[in-house]
């Protein structure tokens, strides 16, 4: 079970120190001349083997399994000037504190140039990538957040530690024989999705007044299956289909919920950026809704109450941002919500829930920022 006790995460910060050295030249003749990058990074966190229950991830969201430097040249059609992939004894994890391992890199002077960093990436992502161009349109996958610290096959089970993160900086000049200093602060990919209180509230003297409610899923709809470093998704995947499992990841049963009570355990996800207007970004709460409750009129249905990331709309506070008329998912951002029921659900994950049937709250941060969002079924 993904849940828990929400602690932020520093951000990853990545600290570029380039030189570019030139040998000496004969009086007539120009040699060629060697460049170095030295490329110091600045990691935080700690290892962490997979989402607990009852507990949201601390540190570790800020995890660096794998590290890709990419420079390219201001000279037309930004070619690569020099990249690397590092994984293993390139880079040293954090323990507790802010510690740190140089790295050397090989590159070409020149006015213009253009730094990208990338963490934690699939292995080889960027192999045989020659432009900035062909950097940019390689997607990196939400699967890779389902392996623990990088490696090994994906799983189904998201984990804190190996979030995909990327960090850019433009119009760096690299002059032969000096040393140019670039700082590059990583940020997260994924957004983070939790909701952290589930609750009925059934109007005593109104038609649902005997009713009751038991949740036994959670999951998201709609969910980016990719990115690329310009932020733009790809394909939408689902955790669930009307209730049948599609994409495990994204997906949690919820066992020993008691009906009519408050579901206060966490549950999150880790999402891409999600701006479609068409097909926004949900979570879907899923369970049993019996009318009369232990009355013999009706028999428990399933029913499902979707609620749209961060969309503006009745019965819905968002603080910490202004959300938008369809709703969207902002990279490197946490979305905290609360749902109060007070009415039916509808029949099928796919149908927008009448805004009066639920009160949603809406907490929206960075990891760096929190959203908080609240609603309520009526």
């Amino acid at each position: 079970m993904k849940t828990s006790n929400y602690l932020w995460a520093m951000l990853a910060t990545a600290t570029l120190s380039l030189s570019a050295c030139g040998s000496d030249e004969n009086e007539n003749v120009i040699q060629p001349k060697e460049k170095t990058a030295k490329l110091e990074l600045t990691l935080v966190g700690t290892p962490a083997d997979s989402r607990a229950t009852g507990t949201l991830p601390t540190t570790d969201e800020s995890q660096i399994n794998r590290l890709t430097v990419a420079v390219f040249t201001g000279a037309e059609g930004n070619p690569v000037n020099t990249l690397h992939e590092f994984t293993g004894d390139d880079i040293k994890d954090a323990t507790g504190g802010v510690t740190g391992k140089k790295i050397t890199m090989l590159c070409e002077p020149g006015n213009g140039q253009t730094i990208y960093v990338v963490a934690n990436a699939s292995t080889g992502l960027f192999a045989g990538v020659t432009n900035l161009a062909g950097f940019k349109a390689k997607l990196m996958l939400l699967s890779e957040t389902t392996k623990a610290a990088g490696a090994g096959a994906a799983t189904d089970t998201q984990k804190a530690n190996n979030l995909p993160m990327l960090g850019s900086t433009t119009g760096k000049d690299f002059t032969a024989g000096t040393e140019t200093e670039a700082n590059i602060a990583l940020s997260r990919l994924v957004a983070r999705v939790s909701i952290s209180s589930v609750k009925t509230a059934f109007d005593p003297v109104g038609r649902f007044k005997d009713a009751t409610f038991k949740v036994d899923a959670i999951y998201l709809k709609n969910a980016d299956s990719s990115v690329n470093a310009d932020k733009t998704g790809g394909a939408p995947i689902n955790g669930g289909d009307e209730g049948a499992v599609v994409t495990q990841y994204l997906y949690e049963a919820v066992t020993g919920h008691t009906a009519n009570t408050e579901l206060t355990t966490p549950y999150y996800f880790y999402t891409f950026p999600n701006v479609s207007t068409s097909a926004p970004t949900k979570l879907i709460i899923k369970g049993m809704f019996d009318a009369d409750g232990s009355g013999s009129t009706s028999a428990p249905i399933a029913r499902y109450y979707p609620i749209t990331i961060n969309k503006k709309q009745a019965n819905t506070t968002i603080s910490g941002g202004a959300g938008t008329d369809k709703g969207s998912i902002a990279a490197n951002t946490h979305y905290v919500l609360t749902a109060v029921i007070k009415g039916e659900g509808v029949a099928d994950d796919k149908t927008d829930i009448d805004p009066a049937t639920l009160q949603l709250t809406v907490t929206v941060a960075d990891w760096a920022l929190t959203i908080s969002q609240n609603v309520t079924f009526e």
